[in-house]
């Protein structure tokens, strides 16, 4: 049979019904923050449904108000998947502000279909409520066009497609249960369908704009990149949180254009650091001072990668620009 789940805070000491409920909904979808709670005490939480393989359909309740998908929580997160929730509560739904310009309005009824990818900050008009569909990535990306949703998006339970998805969803949520695991999972991918054909027409959408919003993410990581690269922790994890984006959006943002997030920041500082050291009538830094002061942390690495960016060491580019410089004042000699 396709494995039931039900899962409860009430027999959980009340000081501890938070975290543990925020452990419980990792394990089952994905990582969250959970806003302030007036009284901790009298917080409960409930899920209930099927499990088949990888999908998950479950009836979430909790008292929670107020949710947020951080950076952190992002990067805590080792499985991508797709997520569908019916809400059954009025809720805001909104992207986290450098993430994605989506703020999304839900009435009871609406879906919101959105993945692993992204940040956001969730406030109901009083609990939490609401089913979820749990979709594995390997299982949807394939049927979206681009393999991925451009942006997390709305979609309205009294539209044609939505009523068709919820009725769907009851009717899976009604027969499931006597079901075998692998006639459940086989129904539970069925849905992927739907699902995906909701994608695509949202999708369709966005892809006005999307060169335009791909362009302005990508300038501002690398003005972020600029402003750090004397850093030597700058890192594709620690620029991505600092952007607001995920480290798999970072790294795409830097692909499109073929070159990795890695090349990029050595390049720029390589460039820096040839600049400084051709630059023989400057301050007289050393090599090794300028190459520490512009990030690097290795010599080795550093002179490495400066040899094999300009074809010859930085010792042999200072040499070179020194003697072009007591050529130019042998020169410039007064010989009357």
């Amino acid at each position: 049979m396709i494995m039931q789940v039900h899962f409860s805070t009430d027999h959980i000491a009340p000081r501890d019904r938070v975290r543990f409920w925020c452990d419980y909904f990792a394990k089952q979808a994905h990582s969250i923050t959970p806003g302030e709670i007036l009284d901790p005490a009298a917080f409960r939480a409930e899920a209930s449904g099927s499990i088949a393989g990888e999908f998950a359909l479950l009836e979430i309740s909790s008292g929670l108000e107020r949710v947020q998908r951080t950076a952190a929580d992002v990067a805590r997160d080792k499985i991508e998947a797709f997520f569908v929730r019916r809400f059954r509560a009025p809720v805001i739904w909104r992207a986290a502000a450098r993430s994605t310009p989506v703020d999304l309005i839900h009435e009871p009824g609406d879906f919101c279909i959105s993945s692993t990818e992204w940040q956001f900050n969730a406030e109901w008009k009083g609990p939490e409520s609401f089913d979820m569909l749990v979709i594995p990535w390997a299982a949807l990306s394939p049927l979206i066009t681009g393999g991925r949703l451009e942006r997390p998006f709305r979609l309205a339970g009294a539209s044609p497609l939505g009523s068709l998805l919820g009725a769907a969803i009851d009717a899976v949520k009604g027969q499931a249960p006597l079901l075998s695991s692998e006639h459940g999972e086989a129904v539970l991918r069925n849905l992927c369908g739907l699902v995906a054909l909701s994608c695509n027409i949202s999708n369709e959408g966005i892809n006005g704009g999307r060169d335009s919003l791909q362009s302005a993410r990508l300038a501002a990581a690398k003005r972020y990149v600029d402003l750090h690269l004397a850093d030597p922790s700058l890192t594709a994890a620690s620029a991505a949180a600092a952007l607001g984006i995920s480290a798999r959006q970072l790294h795409r943002l830097f692909e499109a254009n073929n070159v990795s997030f890695a090349r990029y920041v050595s390049r720029e500082r390589l460039l820096r650091c040839r600049d400084a050291v051709a630059d023989a009538t400057g301050t007289g830094r050393s090599v090794i001072d300028i190459a520490f002061g512009w990030g690097f942390n290795s010599m080795a690495t550093f002179y490495r990668a400066f040899a094999s960016e300009f074809g010859s060491p930085p010792t042999m580019l200072r040499a070179a620009s020194q003697g072009r410089e007591n050529g130019q004042r042998t020169t410039g000699k007064d010989t009357s």
